[in-house]
């Protein structure tokens, strides 16, 4: 038996199917473009298929070929790409999600995990200036977080109807190192690139507030939603660091004190919330975040060892 994962050579993809491999469990890893040099070293324990999520057909096929018995959808049009190609974001980000869903129950498969988004709840003005939870009402103002609010939506119609467990996990502003497109690049350009001596801009105002989580954190949430025995909730909100960017850059100074990182002081306010309650997850999976700090060392030391830089 093996773990599917849709977008599994992608920024969390692989980092799930490295955990998955450490728990000892066969994965099979599906993209229309895969970035098999992202698996290199666990090389011999996944599979990397090529495989388009908007047809059905190639789920099935995999799921067969494989003896799937799990499944964890990250294939996704992200933000920007969304907003400019709506037609195309509904082909992969609503019927791709869906095809996931529905191969599920033609094959038997009974836990599906998939990636929700901090994006389905629109603004943090929507809720004043309370933490949002996941029993409040949904603002979405992406078409990108109106798709994850439909994916949801589903997963509850399937769930209901066929007996499938089908978590979704909301997640926050992913950082680590290498993230080159989406609305929130920044995550990676804040620390890539004064590890590497380079200056970074940031296309925020340094006041901005956001709720960021590291990409190992974000793997490894994921890989609890796939492997736990019983899950008691239909979505959960990740658990992430409510930081300003300011904040951020003065972490990354403690590190690197002469980091040039740069705002957009006139830039515009992210569209997102940046106050949530992620108490659902903690307790149900006893899940905690290091100090932010930790988080930062590890990102810029990830980019300074591929660099072959010292360590900070």
């Amino acid at each position: 038996m093996s773990v599917l994962i849709l977008g599994g050579t992608g920024f969390i993809g692989a980092r799930l199917a490295d955990r998955l491999v450490k728990r000892g469990q066969k994965v099979i890893c599906f993209d229309l473009y895969p970035i098999a040099e992202k698996l290199s070293h666990i090389g011999d324990y996944v599979k990397v298929v090529v495989g388009d999520i908007t047809k059905i057909e190639d789920i099935i096929a995999a799921i067969r070929e494989f003896d799937v018995e799990k499944i964890v959808n990250l294939a996704y049009m992200l933000g920007p790409e969304s907003e400019a190609n709506p037609h195309m974001a509904i082909r992969v980000n609503v019927m791709g999600m869906n095809n996931v869903f529905e191969a599920a129950r033609l094959m038997g498969i009974r836990r599906v995990v998939y990636a929700s988004s901090i994006a389905v709840y629109g603004l943090q003005s929507s809720f004043g200036g309370r933490p949002v939870s996941e029993a409040d009402y949904c603002h979405p103002t992406m078409t990108y977080g109106a798709h994850k609010l439909w994916n949801e939506f589903m997963a509850k119609k399937y769930m209901e109807r066929y007996g499938i467990t089908i978590p979704g996990l909301r997640i926050a502003v992913v950082g680590g190192p290498g993230r080159k497109t989406g609305l929130s690049a920044w995550a990676s350009t804040y620390a890539d690139c004064p590890a590497l001596g380079k200056r970074a801009e940031i296309p925020f105002r340094s006041d901005q507030r956001t709720l960021i989580t590291y990409v190992d954190d974000a793997a490894e949430m994921f890989l609890r939603l796939c492997l736990t025995d019983v899950v008691e909730h239909p979505v959960y909100n990740s658990c992430a660091y409510a930081v300003s960017l300011q904040d951020l850059a003065e972490t990354v100074k403690k590190f690197i004190p002469d980091a040039d990182i740069r705002f957009n002081e006139n830039g515009p306010d992210q569209p997102l919330v940046y106050y949530w309650s992620s108490e659902r997850l903690e307790k149900e999976f006893n899940f905690k975040l290091a100090p932010l700090q930790e988080m930062v060392r590890k990102h810029i030391n990830e980019v300074r060892r591929a660099a072959g830089l010292p360590l900070v």
